[in-house]
């Protein structure tokens, strides 16, 4: 099978194409990687428009495509639409050509799920409760999590060929290195991963990553000037631009929530500055205003919520109160939600995106999240600057964060060989 060679030399390309001999088979190994990352990415194409967009002649590609089908990997589905005379076959990988291990690291908890090559789930996600931090048996913990779980999905071996992960952090994707978390040792943390998972390891901020999964599989590549914002424990930023994730100078674009916006908040930010956006309106922010709401309502469906949960409170435990129609918790997010439009307007002014998308624990409160923020947008933001930007809850729920691990893999897999 073609992909078993390339799962065991993903991580070092330029070692497995010396281990092919001769120009012409290097062009034609090359060149197929090209039709499978197209693909890939498309989910079906013609081989004409393949012809077009990967810059292959057409006999080329209908010969690569013929040699792709013969070893199993691609399969005709179906006809395109006609531009004027035949209908042209339409292409797709099989599903099981390979399969990709998505994991989604937040603050207290690490998710995983197998995907195949039409970027369906093939296994039930798992989920392990564990504190980020810098130590090094935490990353450990993290890594047997993943392939215990890539041992029971009783997948090929070979075909499982890369690993997209989604954590929170200052993190530099080119280099694969987060300032914030798992740091320790001397090499990357993209390093690590690759040496203890035997994979390639694709690694980017959680907000950014689900801001290319919205796009690339919530929004069908519909807008090309996006804005994703999340709300978890944290607040997350995801940049695109012209359909390609913005990480600035050193990989740190996005980091809006530390922006000193309310100048006369005392409340001081995990960063240690005053007045930051993720000091009044994360999830953070709302589980200390719900504390203080539980203690003077200790009998509110938010103080039972929070009873139930062994008195701990969290971010969706709010939501599900005001949900629910609590009072007090429909203030909180809504207060949260002023601030955040008040915040989300400056970025309107400067970016003039073509769509916001809010996403995160805290947006499944919908309307209660949303309504206040359109109003504080309506207040803080230049009507014509606003006008063709369109607001809207995240279409992937839930399983986005896996799914941005597995958008960045989409995005980046294969790459390095064409370098």
């Amino acid at each position: 099978m073609f992909f078993k060679a390339i799962c065991m030399n993903l991580i070092d390309p330029k070692k497995a194409l010396n281990k092919i001999e001769g120009v012409v088979e290097t062009k034609s190994y090359l060149n197929k990687l090209k039709l499978i990352k197209n693909l890939y990415t498309k989910g079906s194409n013609t081989a004409g428009e393949m012809c077009n967009e990967v810059g292959i002649s057409l006999p080329t590609v209908n010969s690569l495509l013929t040699d792709l089908i013969q070893s199993g990997e691609v399969i005709k589905h179906g006809r395109a639409e006609s531009q004027g005379g035949r209908k042209p076959d339409l292409y797709k990988l099989v599903d099981d050509a390979f399969y990709v291990i998505a994991v989604d690291i937040n603050k207290f908890r690490t998710r995983t799920c197998i995907y195949n090559s039409a970027n369906q789930a093939v296994t039930e996600i798992e989920v392990l409760k564990l504190s980020l931090n810098n130590e090094k048996e935490t990353f450990e913990t993290i890594c047997q999590f993943v392939i215990d779980h890539k041992n029971k999905s009783g997948l090929p071996d070979e075909k499982i060929i890369a690993v997209g992960i989604s954590m929170p952090g200052l993190i530099d994707a080119v280099n694969g290195i987060n300032h914030t978390y798992l740091k320790f040792g001397k090499k990357s943390l993209v390093e690590k991963f690759e040496s203890s998972l035997g994979r390639k390891v694709f690694l980017e901020n959680d907000a950014r990553a689900m801001t290319l999964a919205e796009f690339k599989f919530g929004h069908n590549d519909q807008y090309k000037n996006v804005l994703g914002i999340f709300i978890g424990w944290g607040i997350g930023l995801g940049i695109l631009i012209d359909g390609k994730i913005y990480q600035g100078a050193s990989g740190f674009a996005g980091e809006f929530s530390h922006s000193p916006i309310f100048e006369s908040s005392d409340i001081t930010c995990i960063c240690g500055k005053k007045g930051c956006l993720e000091s009044v309106a994360s999830g953070t922010a709302i589980v200390r205003m719900a504390k203080e709401a539980i203690k003077n309502d200790p009998d509110s469906i938010l103080a039972r919520l929070a009873k139930d949960n062994q008195g701990e409170v969290e971010p969706y435990l709010v939501v599900d109160a005001a949900l629910a129609g609590d009072q007090r918790a429909i203030t909180i997010l809504s207060e949260a939600g002023l601030d955040l439009g008040r915040g989300i307007s400056i970025l309107i002014q400067i970016l003039n995106p073509e769509l916001i998308i809010i996403g995160g624990a805290v947006a499944e409160a919908k309307q209660y999240l949303i309504t206040p923020i359109q109003q504080a947008l309506n207040i803080y933001s230049m009507a014509k600057a606003r006008e063709n930007t369109e607001l809207s809850l995240y279409k992937l729920g839930k399983e986005v964060g896996l799914l941005g691990g597995l958008a960045v893999v989409n995005e980046k897999l294969f790459e390095e060989m064409f370098q």
